[in-house]
């Protein structure tokens, strides 16, 4: 009898273990993945955003473990023996548990068939992609924010994903996609580059920030500013090879952030510049900070890779 019952209990066992790793995550719940799962819901990035963090951390290599924490909601990092290696998380140490700073995490909607979709963390992904030590296979921790697998096919999945502004159907040029010409994965050959978007994070804190009265700030917050600004702006007229030019691109597209009326709609965006984290004054104290420690990371990384 001992004989018979033992495997199928073991069965019994494995089938359960299964359906548990199989199951639908659901929102609120924050679960592990490697990148190379996650399905992106925009075609676009700002390589000098990400070729930013690429150049600190070939620098500073001890940084990425810092993006990696941060990225887990886990703080800063720790302990970084020399050894450390981002495959093996106990081989370094993070500040915090898995989670502890959960608005600080990227985020995933899960579609039908359980395939998850990145709403928020295309670059900070893209950059451990990218980064000596990171790639497709790393595994990160990711917050579950909405749960749409039931979607009876996937014409139905993309118009609530777009109802729920939780995905960015434009090319890098401001011109409308089919959710069908999304890229499958992340990393540098499977996006396009957008400029604009790179401009845009480089004014953070000095043209815009965190919406100042409590709101969550929509995902793709930078797009739509992005967006706006390519009909405002001719980067033709700026040598963004250079950094004295770089920096003149960020202070023209900082100018002209602010100077749009809080109440006012960023272009399509259905947005007002308030509900975008617009200011209303340019900080020039944090462009200055941006132009002496970002800017030259952007152009020297650039070059490493002509």
């Amino acid at each position: 009898m001992r004989l018979y019952t033992w495997p199928v209990a073991l069965l019994f066992s494995v089938l359960a273990a299964h359906a548990q790793a199989f199951s639908t995550p659901k929102p609120g719940q924050v679960i592990e993945v490697a990148l190379e799962q996650l399905h992106p819901t925009q075609a676009v990035v700002g390589f000098d955003q990400i070729y930013y963090s690429l150049g600190l951390f070939a620098d500073k290599p001890a940084k990425v473990f810092d993006e990696y924490c941060e990225t887990n909601g886990q703080g800063d990092a720790d302990k970084v023996p020399k050894d450390a290696d981002l495959h093996r998380p106990a081989s370094f140490s993070c500040k915090s548990p898995v989670g502890t700073h959960p608005d600080e995490m990227k985020t995933v909607v899960v579609g039908p068939g359980g395939q998850l979709y990145l709403t928020d963390g295309h670059h900070s992904f893209t950059t451990l992609w990218e980064v000596p030590g990171g790639g497709p296979q790393l595994k990160m921790w990711v917050k579950v924010t909405d749960d749409f697998s039931n979607s009876p096919d996937m014409a139905t999945f993309w118009q609530r994903m777009e109802t729920a502004r939780k995905v960015w159907l434009k090319d890098n040029h401001g011109k409308t996609l089919a959710p069908q010409q999304l890229p499958a994965h992340l990393g540098f050959k499977n996006l396009q580059d957008d400029t604009f978007r790179s401009l845009v994070y480089f004014t953070r804190k000095a043209a815009y920030g965190k919406p100042d009265d409590g709101a969550v700030a929509p995902e793709f917050l930078e797009f739509y500013w992005g967006n706006w600004l390519r009909s405002q702006i001719d980067l033709s007229a700026f040598n963004l090879n250079n950094k004295g030019g770089y920096k003149d691109a960020i202070q023209a597209v900082a100018q002209r952030m602010v100077s749009l009326a809080p109440g006012s709609q960023v272009g399509d965006s259905g947005f007002t510049a308030h509900q975008l984290g617009g200011m209303s004054q340019l900080d020039q104290a944090e462009l200055k900070k941006t132009f002496e420690k970002k800017v030259p990371y952007v152009i020297d990384y650039r070059k490493s890779r002509s």
